[in-house]
């Protein structure tokens, strides 16, 4: 077997993990990471947290056939991927709003191992989806670099990352996690949980650090959530000159007006709604269907977490900041 999967000891995520809904979560590790171009010395990948159904795809997602005009986004969950997705398909598409409105995000850029961490309707197959996509193929991930396919890094296709601040992730992922997981558990158990590693693809900043130390050429672009919030309009330039594609000022405009947190939010074509009611009413949680907090695209702010997470909670969040990051120049990339 090529991977190794390794049960969750952890006591504290033992004693409630059924009642947590988080039973099946498991470290998932690659036995051979020798192809990643990675500049960090000695490097060695730790496990990932990811689900048992991941033995669905374990395999298949590291053979995979890699095409040169691919188009890869990548992100650690809640570091604003839907936003990204919808911005950069649109720049390559010659800002195709009809196409954009009429076709479902996720068919036009599937989520590559979402069968591998959760149970879908019958049919629905994103793994699939993607190897079969007609060229260029829009693939989403969140998987660190030592679980994407070995061909990725021979033929380096486009590649974007995006980073947020951690205090941002943990309070988005949390909300997230409830609607979308079922999550059971309190704010404060789930951060607690992060911070432990023991969420969807954690280590979180092993994820993010491990992508800007990748030697990929001028083949991959890197964004920053909250420098997005900041000035989008640069983001555009930015995005648009990686995929050599030229837009004017007008055309820009309209883009970041099509991009903003309300017209997202209203956009059937992006904001996974009736993938939330399915979700919602397969639980028994009809009665949340109006609820913000349960939103795929929730709030979509930079520093939400002032206000939701306790003095006592943020700063032991911090401190966890400060120890994982043990390079002063890595510390850029989480503030």
């Amino acid at each position: 077997m090529a991977f190794e999967y390794i049960p969750i000891h952890d006591p504290v995520f033992r004693a409630n993990c059924v009642e947590r809904n988080q039973k099946d979560y498991v470290l998932v590790k690659p036995k051979d990471y020798s192809k990643v171009p990675i500049t960090l010395p000695n490097w060695e990948p730790e496990p990932c947290c990811l689900d048992t159904r991941y033995k669905r795809l374990d395999q298949h997602i590291k053979d995979m056939a890699i095409k040169p005009d691919d188009v890869w986004l990548v992100t650690y969950p809640k570091s604003g991927t839907t936003w990204c997705q919808e911005m950069i398909w649109l720049i390559c598409n010659d800002l195709d709003y009809e196409k954009a409105a009429s076709v479902k995000l996720n068919t036009r850029f599937p989520f590559l191992e979402l069968r591998g961490i959760r149970d879908l309707p019958p049919g629905m197959d994103p793994f699939q989806e993607a190897v079969s996509m007609a060229s260029p193929r829009f693939i989403k991930s969140h998987l660190p670099v030592a679980l994407l396919p070995d061909q990725i890094w021979e033929v380096k296709p486009k590649m974007v990352h995006v980073r947020r601040n951690p205090k941002s992730v943990a309070v988005s992922y949390y909300h997230h996690s409830v609607s979308l997981h079922h999550y059971k558990g309190t704010m404060d158990q789930f951060v607690r949980s992060f911070m432990k590693e023991l969420e969807y693809y954690s280590p979180y900043h092993r994820h993010v650090i491990e992508y800007h130390h990748l030697d990929y050429h001028d083949n991959i672009l890197y964004l920053c959530y909250e420098d997005m919030k900041k000035d989008l309009k640069s983001t555009l330039l930015r995005v648009s000159s990686f995929f050599n594609k030229s837009y004017t000022d007008e055309q820009l405009t309209g883009l970041e007006q099509h991009l903003s947190f309300d017209t997202m939010k209203n956009n059937n074509s992006v904001n996974f709604q009736e993938w939330v009611e399915f979700l919602l009413e397969k639980t028994n949680r009809a009665d949340k269907l109006g609820d913000q907090d349960y939103l795929f695209i929730r709030r979509g702010e930079s520093d939400g977490w002032r206000r939701e997470l306790d003095p006592e909670l943020l700063s032991e969040l911090e401190e966890w900041n400060k120890r994982k990051v043990d390079n002063p120049d890595n510390m850029k990339l989480f503030t």
